[in-house]
């Protein structure tokens, strides 16, 4: 590659990945004229049929960007999450929510990034990270020198590794089936079984994601792409309430991955590099915050750049700082969802279903100060 094309991004951001975290950063670091490319494996944005749930925390980020207007005119926002065990409803609470598709979320953030002249390379898979000369290597012998790397490529992040030496990920012991179906909903229905629990909720006014996770010892594949079949979605939820799944059928394209545990890292900066997303915090998807995490992390990381006029070292310090402790808690929240959501002995499930009848609101208030109440610009005042 001619030396041009090699330091043609020198002065840039380089963001790897054009998912959440990518994107917000990237209309961040626009919007404030901060030099910032772009660099995404594939060819065009895709979500493979994927739903998002996006909770206060995040919905507050999505207003900081100002996308939220657009976005909720094609989205959902139910008012109401009700939960059911076995046939039997336990109880509901009001919610104020974004439920949308990926999809839908990513074309604001691309259209937002795109309408202020931002740069965006498709079909550039990174092969190799040099954090010493801050260099991106890519498919096709395609290498770039950028002022900084900021990681967003995702839970298979391969920038990861650069910090995480060898750290192979843990089977959890769960696969997730999902699917976005035509369906008309208004509230988020969930039901928890033994060994399994499903979630529907709108992503518009005419479709529904229907998520199933399910406990199992068979160690799936680790892909968001991998198709499933209707008669081995059946077979995993032979005990569940049919009503959860009878939008399902034969021709429904359904999707299954097995999830994986990492260990929580200690550090999220390193030398030249910064994770965001998923490549920072790759978390069981039990509590829906691994959109709104995404968009908590290009929110702080792109305003502390702002704040201390570009300094890389003064804003990997913050980042590390406000960021590490809050993902902790949240990773284990979720891994402890996980357990609730799918235990199988008949007392232990009566005395959840009791708590949850009768004091849940203890627990909601538990949840919603620390997670759903955070607010990253109140937070981006008080540490600064």
């Amino acid at each position: 590659m001619h030396n041009y094309e090699m330091n043609k991004y020198q002065d840039c951001i380089g963001i790897v990945g054009s998912g959440i975290a990518g994107l917000s950063l990237a209309c961040i670091l626009k919007e404030s004229k901060i030099p910032v490319i772009v660099f995404e494996k594939s060819k065009e944005v895709s979500d493979y049929g994927a739903g998002v749930s996006i909770s206060s925390n995040g919905i507050r980020v999505l207003k900081y960007l100002n996308i939220y207007d657009d976005l909720l005119l094609e989205s959902a926002n139910p008012k109401k999450a009700i939960f059911s065990s076995g046939n039997k409803k336990i109880n509901s609470f009001d919610v104020d929510v974004i439920t949308t598709s990926r999809k839908t979320l990513y074309k604001f953030l691309y259209k937002k990034y795109k309408d202020m002249d931002g740069e965006i390379l498709f079909d550039h898979e990174l092969t190799d990270i040099d954090t010493e000369k801050i260099k991106l290597s890519f498919n096709g012998n395609k290498s770039y020198k950028v002022r900084h790397i900021a990681a967003c490529d995702g839970i298979k992040s391969l920038s990861r590794k650069t910090i995480d030496h060898g750290t192979d990920p843990i089977y959890s012991g769960y696969s997730v089936w999902r699917a976005v179906v035509e369906k008309e909903q208004k509230n988020i229905k969930t039901y928890l079984g033994p060994n399994h629990h499903i979630v529907t909720y709108p992503v518009s006014n005419s479709k529904i994601s229907f998520v199933a996770a399910v406990k199992t010892s068979k160690n799936y594949q680790e892909s968001w792409r991998l198709s499933g079949k209707y008669t081995d979605l059946k077979k995993d939820l032979i005990f569940a309430n049919h009503d959860a799944y009878s939008v399902i059928h034969e021709e429904t394209p359904l999707y299954k991955w097995g999830v994986y545990i990492r260990p929580i890292m200690k550090n999220i900066t390193y030398k030249n590099l910064t994770l965001l997303g998923d490549a920072a915090h790759p978390i069981v998807p039990f509590i829906g915050q691994g959109g709104c995490l995404a968009l908590e992390d290009a929110y702080i990381f792109g305003n502390l750049l702002i704040k201390f006029n570009s300094n890389i070292k003064m804003t990997q310090d913050a980042y590390q700082l406000m960021r590490i402790n809050r993902i902790k808690k949240i990773t284990n929240l979720s891994i402890q969802q996980g357990y609730l959501n799918h235990i199988k002995n008949p007392l232990i499930i009566f005395l959840r279903n009791f708590v949850m009848k009768y004091s849940s609101s203890l627990a909601i208030r538990s949840i919603q100060s620390y997670v759903w109440d955070y607010d990253p610009k109140e937070d981006l005042e008080n540490f600064i």
